[in-house]
């Protein structure tokens, strides 16, 4: 399938608000279908045909346990997916970005702390991730807002986990300083700020928030996770 068709199959399956609220569930914990309906106030046929639209999607897996079945999601592309959702809503809707003369959301608030920019982070967090890049020369400007990645950054990326060929792969831009709403500075975005923010994900660094876009991390434990300074 190609990738417009893809894109367009996810589409559909994240147009129906039962869905969106099963991935929120789902991010919480595993569950049965008995489990979501009573979490979710609804009846039993209506989860299981959901569910079913969101395994056809490669969304959700199950597994059996005694005789029921257990229902997951694979991995963090359907948080991060529908927190990308929820940016592009909030942008539609007037507020991904705040006034000049508006007030910057408290600094002790999650989405100030962390949060997602799309499929990237952003935030204290995202800024502080980026400047770190920066000063230990993993990565270094290139033509306008384009980033580019050096081959020390590439040996402590690749040593971190972070699937580099996959970003490489993308159509998509592949560094670039994306400019942050709350911090009136840059955070990483692109292919590789996808594919970073995935890996701190899946390596247990950071955790989406269910139904929001903040993110929660330790900011000290991010940084040591880059390894040492100097790389």
């Amino acid at each position: 399938m190609a990738d417009e068709e893809s894109a367009a199959a996810l589409a559909r399956v994240l147009g129906h608000e039962t869905c969106i609220r099963l991935i929120d569930e789902l991010g919480v914990s595993e569950a049965t279908v008995s489990d979501l309906a009573a979490r979710l106030n609804l009846d039993q046929p209506r989860v299981s045909t959901h569910l079913a639209l969101l395994r056809d999607a490669g969304m959700v897996d199950c597994r059996a346990s005694g005789r029921q079945r257990v229902y997951a999601l694979t991995g963090q592309g359907p948080a991060m997916a529908l927190a990308a959702l929820r940016t592009l809503a909030a942008g539609v809707a007037g507020l991904a970005a705040k006034p000049a003369g508006e007030q910057p959301t408290t600094a002790d608030a999650p989405i100030r702390r962390a949060r997602t920019c799309y499929d990237h982070m952003a935030g204290v967090a995202g800024v502080a991730l980026l400047d770190r890049f920066l000063e230990e020369r993993w990565l270094e400007p290139a033509k306008g807002r384009d980033l580019r990645l050096t081959e020390r950054g590439e040996a402590v990326l690749a040593r971190a986990g972070v699937n580099l060929e996959l970003a490489r792969r993308s159509r998509r831009a592949f560094a670039f300083a994306c400019p942050d709403w709350t911090e009136r500075r840059p955070h990483l975005a692109g292919a590789l700020g996808a594919a970073v923010l995935t890996t701190l994900l899946e390596r247990g660094r950071a955790r989406l928030r269910p139904g929001e876009r903040a993110v929660d991390l330790d900011q000290d434990e991010l940084m040591a996770f880059w390894g040492s300074r100097g790389g």
